[in-house]
């Protein structure tokens, strides 16, 4: 009868058993399940930045240069002044023919559309003035009359005190 040497092979687990397998299975495994994750992502929040109707992009931008061009030729400015502790702001237009039944001011924030605020302003003695949490961080104003003829724009970058002017020249 012989006997069979048992050599040192056979000593060896099976590969399910080792690590390295399993090592380099989870590799590719962890970027399928990234890649899973990131395709839900990107499907659950779209990004509200990305705009598909250039036709209605090119008229708004028209739209506003005729109304910035309104703004120079009337030669209507506002010098806005924000109180936080109040949570006032005021507004005054020159020139003082400027007289408009109503003004909208509009704060945006340049990333987030939920940010941006919509304030109505009430004719007071000397000026314009409305209640308003005054936002932190950057927002691009436009201020327009009631019937939207003519616009003024401006960049709010913390400052309390701004300027508002037509963006073209006469």
């Amino acid at each position: 009868m012989s006997t069979m040497q048992r050599g040192p092979e056979s000593d060896v687990a099976p590969w399910y058993r080792q690590f390295w397998p399993w090592f380099l299975i989870a590799l590719p495994a962890t970027v399928v399940a990234a890649s899973m994750f990131t395709i839900w992502l990107a499907i659950k929040s779209p990004n509200p930045m990305v705009v598909d109707d250039y036709a209605r992009i090119a008229r708004s931008t028209e739209q506003q240069l005729e109304r910035d061009k309104a703004a120079a030729a009337l030669g209507v400015e506002a010098s806005l002044r924000l109180i936080p502790d109040a949570g006032v702001i005021e507004l005054r237009l020159t020139p003082e023919s400027a007289n408009p039944e109503s003004l909208n001011l509009r704060l945006s924030h340049p990333l987030i559309k939920e940010r941006d605020q919509f304030v109505e302003l009430v004719r007071v003695p000397g000026g314009w003035s409305a209640s308003l949490v005054v936002p932190d961080g950057r927002r691009y104003l436009e201020l327009t009359p009631g019937d939207r003829s003519w616009r003024l724009s401006g960049v709010l970058s913390g400052e309390r005190e701004l300027r508002l002017a037509p963006a073209v020249a006469p």
